[in-house]
């Protein structure tokens, strides 16, 4: 009887946090982005930011904008 060599998945180590630098989206313009995104979750998400950020000299975020608040 032969025998065939189990061919068992390699058990990938747990994901972690990554190395790589998020981009700087600092001088997107939302209200611009608002306007022209078909996207509806991200229009939402801008409509949001532009809610709670009145001007460049005001922006604020609260605690309760956090995720675990449903985008209506």
């Amino acid at each position: 009887m032969a025998t065939i060599p189990r061919t068992e998945p390699a058990v990938a180590a747990p994901p972690g946090p990554s190395t790589e630098r998020l981009p700087d989206f600092a001088g997107v313009d939302v209200g611009v982005l608002a306007a022209r995104t078909d996207h509806a979750m991200l229009a939402e998400v801008a409509a949001l930011l532009l809610r709670n950020w009145p001007s460049a000299q005001d922006a604020v975020a609260y605690y309760e904008d956090g995720p675990e608040i449903a985008v209506h």
